[in-house]
């Protein structure tokens, strides 16, 4: 029930099947700020099978509107959760958990070469330079990211520092969840940061520079996987609420209606709605502005440039986003589709390509249960 950093040559495989060692079923938890949301596979002949998926708006359950975010108590989240279980007709007792970046800290810091180095005994010293709180507050895990092979000139010249991954969690955090695991009847339950989730069950394995860019309610969460790890994490604050909330202010509308108007029109002008675009469009610009500098800076770190973005989260499938990001970026981007990853119904198969981008965690999450069985 620890939380332990995945193994990344396992990460970005693409075939489970050598993943799943018995018949079983698990349950992904994406807990959000907005909503929760499940997936439950199972395996067999060595696939992820899709059995059930559902989202549930934790809005209600906090006295606000669908859509809206809120920080809810344990006791909440529970309720949550069964409700959910119960409407998605959950039956298994095995739960994968999300843990937010948000509540955790993903960074890499350097450890200057030397022989013989003991990482267990040097990367709780190195990571009090980057934790906020004492190391013993949090749980540590961490993984040694591989570097571009140099020369032997260069390499007779000078050793690089090492580079270390770093993923640290908050010790109340990881209680606060496995008291939501035990209260909300799972019997069993791992927990994992979301980010990994989402890497997991979206990004292909190769050795490109790919950002992922979750799109959630408050936050936009970006990281980049090259080499076929992740190599940087940042988050900015701007997320899919901001444009309701903008539309809100601006139209005097109540949070709920501007939600209505954003999930229909999005970001795509017609001739009967030219209110909309000029609202949201500064938000808009702001994010990709950010992503911008964000890919800028890690070419000018790395010698490398991001090759393309996947976009994923519910705000990834606001109408019109992707041909504004393309645009703002210039580079590829795809709309994530996690589903793509396990077996599904055939009739399914267009609902769970229109939604596929919310349940990127989800579904990244359940993947990784299977892995433990």
């Amino acid at each position: 029930m620890d939380l332990t950093l995945p193994d990344f040559k396992q990460l970005l495989k693409t075939s489970p099947k050598d993943l799943f060692r018995r018949e079983a079923s698990v349950v992904g938890v994406d807990v959000g700020l907005s909503s929760v949301k499940l997936v439950q596979l199972r395996k067999e002949e060595g696939r992820g099978v899709l059995e059930t998926y559902g989202e549930l708006s934790t809005g209600p359950y906090l006295g606000l509107s669908v859509g809206q975010a809120g920080t809810a108590t344990t006791d909440q989240i529970v309720q949550v959760i069964k409700d959910l279980c119960k409407e998605a007709n959950v039956t298994t007792a095995r739960a994968a958990f999300s843990i937010s970046l948000r509540s955790s800290l993903l960074t890499v810091i350097n450890i200057p070469p030397a022989n013989n180095i003991k990482l267990a005994e040097v990367i709780p010293l190195e990571a009090r330079k980057y934790i906020p709180v004492p190391v013993s507050e949090v749980m540590l895990d961490w993984w040694p990211i591989p570097t571009q092979i140099p020369s032997d000139d260069e390499t007779a010249k000078h050793k690089p520092p090492l580079q270390v991954l770093v993923a640290a969690v908050h010790r109340d955090v990881m209680n606060q969840f496995k008291e939501i695991g035990k209260q909300a009847g799972f019997g069993q339950s791992t927990f994992e940061i979301e980010t990994f989730s989402a890497i997991r069950s979206s990004v292909r394995a190769d050795l490109s520079a790919t950002a992922v860019l979750d799109l959630g309610a408050t936050t936009t969460k970006m990281t980049i996987v090259d080499l076929g790890v992740i190599k940087r994490s940042h988050t900015i604050n701007k997320g899919a609420q901001d444009l309701t909330m903008a539309l809100a202010t601006s139209l005097n509308l109540e949070f709920g209606k501007a939600e209505e108007i954003k999930r229909k029109i999005g970001l795509v002008e017609t001739a009967e709605e030219t209110q909309v675009l000029p609202v949201v469009s500064p938000i808009v610009e702001y994010i990709f502005s950010e992503v911008n500098k964000v890919m800028v800076k890690y070419g000018q770190s790395e010698g490398r440039s991001i090759d393309r973005i996947i976009m994923i989260g519910g705000g990834a499938l606001i109408k019109g986003l992707l041909p504004i990001a393309q645009a703002k970026t210039g580079i590829d981007i795809t709309i994530g589709s996690p589903f793509d990853r396990v077996e599904t119904p055939p009739f399914l198969s267009p609902v769970l390509a229109e939604v596929g981008p919310s349940f990127s965690v989800a579904t990244g999450l359940a993947l990784r249960g299977l892995q433990d069985l």
